[in-house]
């Protein structure tokens, strides 16, 4: 649990099945509890003695679990602008408040916004007069990515001075830990468990455990420890019988942190049933955005064919298969056309799956094949929102937030500012999630699928739009309900905080950090962009979700220009790449952009997190944005530089797929100069990614990486 600066919330239910099953806590003298009367919340209040991590205990039917807490670290900050040389009150806009516009205060002499943030870094820009500034008493910037620049606010957090642990040697049920830096404490989980301190040994310079003895097949050891600067690092470690695992050959698809997933399309990825396709008979509707005839029928052909399993992809994101409008809707000016719903986010219904699509016998064909192969399959949900044609709207239009806004306008697209509450399109209503029994309705829509198909999990759309009460009642009932696995990433676009807000033991699993792909698609598509952005994107991911997250790390997506047309220079950075995609053809003029291409897969199956392709990167499928970027899949006919790229891809998972350091090891990451390196080390399992941005060859440790290349050694 990541405490707030006060009082801190804890749900009952998130860790356990049901709230009145709580007997009684034990805590430590550092805070004060409160306990509702139904036992559904526990509040936390921590006293100045609070450490930087503290634990909570619940007892509960005969057992217990422990609850570990995370200090906060968040600061006071302030923004100002003399009021001398700004006479009208001026906007402040940042990362920090999803870049709306919010009125700096009058304080004396000055303008000032005043916040509490972590440490880390912050893009912002001052309002003055409906024109965007900088910040002129702060020299640090960084490029927007559209041709601009923001001032960038960047707040130490000794990260320097932290402790550091790296797992050293394994024997039997004994295993040490080294250690950089003084630790002051060190706190051992086995499952949700805390490990007596009698079987913990701490000096100076190491860490020894003894694991106690266990049947249970599969279990997890979790590690923190801190000093007075903060937290260390994490470490986690899979054990089987209570034997730690050191053989990627033990692990299964049920170890979430070994999935490499593949995101394809339904409607452009194969057309396995031409008795099926159905487009949109109306001649507003141009090809592009017209159903093209992929189904779950093709995809089960892929599958068969061991497409992805020569790729090593053991994880299948379909895109959603929801039953979708017959007609046309929506509108694009240049050149003018409506949309189908070939994508499938416009549902009709929540339980059937458009024929257009496939069918029942279809998808559990689907899912046979893909377990037999040892893969998991996730199901793209759309839950935030619904199409006006869907019976749910006609029948209980109350269920509803309204297209309106108090003051008359409309409130179509108003991400951040109303994002819980906004509507996609004035055809699409959304769901209010503010009601309890809508919740309660819609989460056992989402279990339908979980119920009647053997699906292993969700990527959920619109995550933020969506409130927690969602997520925590769709968790519990899976918890609950579902016996099998079932692994839940979300979509959200926001703040570190705002993504981090999802992700528990009570909601989801993880979110795909669009973040860390921001910086990834900078520093690996453009030239000039120092390797430190990444740097200091990939420590920031650390710092929020953890050493061994489950977040998913893209190589692009259908709402994103194709990292290797932003690459190749066929779409600029500061254009609208939508627009790009519909006025001219975006072919490939820059065939370099295929190795930059694969310096991103690199770098994403070097990581801690999901690594996720989008289909058609895995050999440089060219496009602009959406719907450019959905172009039908090519399975023959690749040229040279294609071929090479998809080669090296399998290459690059076959690497992650067989160490242990790429799935559990811990991370170091530090620069020297433009040169980047990530460090992973699983006991004896070591691998060191080099990736140097410089014109020049570079040398690390005794080795050299070339020039704009990177160099991977294995240990």
């Amino acid at each position: 649990v990541y405490m707030n600066q006060g009082k801190t919330a804890i749900n009952t239910t998130d860790y356990l099945l049901q709230a009145s099953d709580l007997d009684s806590v034990a805590k430590s003298s550092s805070y004060t509890i409160e306990i509702s009367q139904n036992r559904d919340t526990i509040n936390i209040i921590p006293k100045q003695s609070f450490k930087p991590i503290e634990n909570l205990r619940l007892y509960a039917a005969g057992n217990y679990m422990d609850v570990s807490l995370f200090k906060s670290t968040k600061k006071p900050v302030s923004f100002n602008l003399p009021k001398k040389k700004f006479k009208q009150q001026p906007g402040f806009k940042s990362q920090i408040n999803g870049w709306q516009v919010e009125p700096m205060k009058d304080n004396d002499s000055v303008w000032t916004y005043k916040t509490n943030l972590d440490p880390g870094n912050y893009q912002y820009l001052f309002v003055v007069n409906d024109r965007e500034i900088r910040d002129l008493n702060n020299k640090d910037s960084i490029s927007n990515g559209m041709g601009g620049y923001n001032s960038l606010l960047q707040i130490d957090d000794h990260q320097k001075d932290k402790a550091f642990l790296n797992l050293a040697t394994q024997s039997g049920n004994r295993f040490t830990i080294d250690i950089q830096k003084p630790v002051d404490k060190v706190l051992v989980y086995l499952g949700n468990q805390k490990l007596s301190s009698d079987l913990i040994k701490l000096t100076p310079e190491q860490i020894t455990i003894d694991i106690p003895k266990s049947n249970k097949k599969r279990a997890y050891l979790r590690v923190y420890a801190y000093n007075k600067f903060g937290r260390s690092n994490d470490l986690l470690i899979p054990l089987h019988k209570g034997k730690i695992i050191t053989n990627t050959a033990d692990l299964n698809r049920h170890d979430f942190h070994t999935q490499i997933m593949y995101f394809l399309m339904v409607d452009r990825f194969k057309d396995g049933d031409q008795l099926n396709n159905r487009p949109v008979k109306d001649d507003s509707v141009l090809p592009k955005v017209n159903f093209k005839g992929g189904d779950i029928q093709g995809v089960d052909q892929v599958l068969k064919k061991s497409y992805f399993k020569d790729l090593g992809i053991n994880t299948l994101w379909l895109s959603p298969i929801l039953k979708n409008p017959e007609g046309a809707y929506g509108f694009w000016p240049n050149p003018p056309t409506k949309f189908s719903g070939y994508h499938g986010y416009w549902p009709v219904s929540n339980i059937k799956i458009d024929d257009r699509f496939g069918n029942p016998d279809a998808l559990k064909d689907l899912l046979k094949e893909a377990h037999q192969q040892n893969m998991n399959v996730l199901l793209d949900y759309v839950a935030n929102h619904v199409h006006k044609n869907h019976p749910l709207y006609k029948q209980h239009p109350d269920w509803f937030t309204s297209l309106y806004l108090p003051d008359g306008t409309m409130n179509t697209e108003k991400w951040d500012s109303h994002r819980l509450t906004t509507w996609f399109d004035t055809f699409l209503p959304t769901i209010d999630f503010s009601k309890h029994d809508v919740v309660e309705k819609m989460t056992d829509s989402a279990m339908y699928w979980l119920q009647q198909y053997d699906i292993d999990g969700f990527r959920h759309d619109a995550t933020k739009h969506i409130q927690l009460d969602y997520w925590r009642t769709l968790t519990h009932k899976i918890k609950n309900k579902i016996a099998r696995p079932v692994y839940q990433i979300g979509e959200t676009y926001g703040s570190p905080q705002l993504i981090r807000s999802y992700v528990n033991s009570g909601m989801l699993d993880g979110q795909f950090n669009f973040n860390l792909y921001d910086a990834s698609v900078a520093v690996f598509a453009k030239d000039n962009e120092p390797v430190k952005r990444l740097a200091d994107a990939m420590q920031e991911a650390l710092t929020y979700y953890g050493d061994h997250n489950l977040m998913g790390n893209i190589t692009g997506n259908q709402d994103r220009v194709r990292f290797i047309s932003y690459a190749s220079g066929d779409v600029k950075f500061d254009e609208d790449g939508k627009m790009a995609g519909w006025t001219r053809k975006i072919g490939l003029s820059d065939t370099t952009a295929y190795h930059k291409l694969e310096m991103l897969h690199a770098f994403n199956l070097c990581i801690p997190g999901i690594p996720c392709i989008y289909y058609g990167d895995e050999y440089g499928m060219p496009g602009a944005n959406d719907p450019d970027n959905r172009r039908m899949m090519q399975f023959e006919n690749l040229d040279q530089h294609q071929q090479n790229l998809k080669n090296k891809v399998r290459e690059l998972i076959h690497l992650r797929k067989n160490s242990m350091a790429l799935l559990y090891g811990i991370t170091q990451v530090e620069t020297k100069g433009n040169l980047l390196i990530i460090k992973r080390q699983y006991f004896d399992d070591k691998v060191t990614l080099m990736i140097n941005k410089s014109d020049n060859p570079m040398n690390y440790q005794g080795q050299e990486i070339p020039a704009n290349d990177y160099k991977i050694i294995k240990q």
